[in-house]
């Protein structure tokens, strides 16, 4: 099954939060005691790994009205799509449970899972018209429904562990009565197939002993590789040591030769350790296809920790996990995917989901401020402005000189109230463009065309647009309609005559490119036909179009007058500001943004 939306209802300071879409990853961001980590707690409460928890309704009913508490009241409800054998399942469930012939399974089907405070469960199917009771769909659905998994605490000291006490904790107390410390040890020696009892008496005998040291080191070695798949900023190697019964878990970096026990490592280290041996027990063992519920991963670490903490979320995805986690940090968001992000607004002191990142709180908003570099100065100028996005610095630069150029000499160019912001690509884009919504600003994007161009567009369409509906204030452009460019795939470079273009590439590498050498087969842009000839004739793996551009750069500094310009490069960029043909048939309500 696959998890496809939650609502919580009646739960701390969450009285609705409406319909939450949730994606293979999905990131909550919002002020402190904004409800993120409610509205995972009540999520987690629907199907808990830890059986027996569930919710209180004299602690978690929200304060602000405590007279209408309602034990029957539903907390949480969540909408899973089946695949195909789930639903074959079903109905071979129900011809093993009920004699008589079941009707034919549809193609699709949907189970909508609520839990009440009381601790029942109520499940309704979509396309199903079944005989089967309450009862007999839990004892079918409850085994196939992904457990969730709520992880709040990582850090751990790494100081030295008695394992015959660890032994006896986990017998007086259960799994759930252990602190977290307690938990990831066990679960290092879960992952190194270390039977705790197992272990403590092979340590009475030589023999066992023995045996013993064989196992340590296959655990460690177990653990050092593992660790390896998920920590990439360095080498490093794990050596478990036990004494009797004593435990230590020392660190090495490879290279460096001497082995350090965890307890002196960073807590950033430490962190990701406990981290990683929780994710790596939760994909490898029990808590395969499950919800993971992060609370604010990654908050000791530095930001290429960052970077391999997103990558690992991915990882996890594919692996059939859903991944929902809190953060207040711009770099735990990825600015390659917007849909991702669901903003928590706090409106009459009780919270509210925004599916995406289209608010204008500007709290929340900051985290989103950040990761695509604004400051305050610059929202208050660009808030007055129109804004249009663009995909890299290179258009920007561009564009501008060109505005410049021809403005001089009295012809078309950029008004002076655009102010262009670059994004780090096309895939980028929709983040800036979702920012910029939700903040309400007159504003735009350029997109190259061609296919990640129509993706980001495709994007930015059902993400904003679809909802905005008409009236709204952002405007898609596509390059080659808005130039008048008639090949089907059109990109920054091809405004310019394509001998001006291989003359810059020439002169940068060092190399004597002709016309006659591009390929007439694949794709029409350009640059990806340079790179054709790059890499068959001259050894290059990649056009590298920061080197190109520098070349265009000095041709630029010439530029001070229109006849200067490459011939019928003018009268192309001219088009492309002028806003009355090709941006006129994009959007005719937003005739001379361009």
């Amino acid at each position: 099954m696959q998890l496809e939306r939650f609502r919580v209802t009646n739960y701390r300071n969450v009285v609705d939060s409406g319909w939450v879409q949730v994606s293979r990853v999905t990131g909550f961001v919002g002020q402190n005691e904004s409800g993120k980590s409610n509205l995972c707690e009540a999520l987690y409460l629907l199907n808990p790994f830890e059986a027996q928890a569930t919710y209180k309704l004299d602690e978690d009913w929200p304060a602000d009205n405590w007279g209408g508490r309602d034990q029957n009241g539903i907390v949480c409800e969540a909408e899973f799509t089946l695949t195909p054998e789930e639903i074959k399942g079903l109905f071979d469930y129900e011809r093993q449970t009920i004699t008589d012939e079941p009707s034919a399974p549809p193609a699709e089907m949907r189970l909508t899972i609520s839990r009440r405070y009381d601790g029942n469960r109520d499940y309704k199917f979509t396309n199903y018209v079944g005989r089967l009771d309450q009862a007999q769909i839990e004892a079918w659905a409850l085994p196939v429904t992904p457990k969730c998994v709520y992880i709040r605490e990582y850090d751990m000291s790494g100081t030295t562990t008695e394992l015959d006490q660890l032994a006896q904790r986990l017998k007086q107390h259960g799994w759930n009565g252990l602190g977290n410390e307690d938990q990831t040890i066990l679960i290092i020696l879960q992952l190194a197939n270390i039977e705790i009892n197992d272990f403590l008496q092979k340590g009475r005998t030589p023999e066992g002993r023995t045996l013993r040291a064989f196992d340590k080191r296959q655990a460690s070695a177990y653990l050092t590789q593992q660790f390896a798949k998920l920590w990439k900023q360095k080498e490093v190697r794990f050596d478990i040591e036990i004494d009797a019964t004593t435990l230590n878990i020392f660190a090495e970096d490879v290279g460096l030769g001497m082995p350090v026990r965890l307890s002196r490592r960073s807590t950033g280290f430490r962190w990701y350790v406990s981290f990683a041996w929780k994710f790596t027990h939760a994909t490898k063992g029990d808590y395969e296809n499950c919800i993971l519920l992060l609370e604010e991963p990654g908050i000791h670490l530095h930001h290429a920790g960052h970077r391999n903490l997103l990558e690992l979320f991915d990882r996890l995805a594919a692996d059939k996990n859903t991944v929902i986690y809190t953060t207040h940090l711009s770099t735990m968001l990825d600015q390659g995917y917007p849909e991702r992000i669901r903003i928590i607004e706090v409106r009459d002191h009780h919270s509210r989901v925004v599916n995406g990142m289209v608010s204008d709180q500007k709290k929340p908003m900051m985290v989103i401020e950040a990761r695509l570099g604004l400051t305050g100065e610059m929202s208050g100028l660009l808030g007055n402005r129109q804004t249009l996005i663009v995909e890299g610095g290179d258009d920007a630069l561009i564009l501008q000189k060109l505005s410049g150029v021809l403005r001089k000499a009295g012809r078309e160019g950029l008004s002076d109230r655009i102010y262009t912001m670059p994004a780090d690509g096309a895939s980028k884009t929709p983040m800036y463009a979702g920012f910029l919504i939700g903040q309400g600003w007159d504003a735009a994007v350029l997109l190259d065309s061609d296919g990640a161009g129509e993706e980001a567009r495709k994007k930015i369409k059902k993400l904003y647009l679809d909802q905005l509906g008409q009236g709204a204030k952002f405007r898609v452009f596509m390059l080659g309609l808005a130039a008048g460019i008639t090949q089907n795939e059109s990109s920054i470079e091809d405004i310019f005559p394509r001998d001006f273009y291989l003359d810059c590439v020439n002169a940068a590498y060092g190399i004597a490119i002709r016309e006659a050498d591009l390929p007439v087969d694949g794709s029409p842009l350009i640059s990806n036909r340079v790179e054709q000839v790059l890499q068959q004739k001259h050894g290059r793996a990649h056009l590298d179009k920061g080197l190109v551009l520098k070349e265009l750069l000095k041709r630029f500094d010439g530029w001070d007058d229109v006849g200067k310009l490459p011939a019928g490069l003018a009268d192309r960029a001219e088009k492309l500001f002028d806003g009355q043909a090709g941006c006129r048939q994009i959007s005719a309500d937003f005739v001379g943004m361009l």
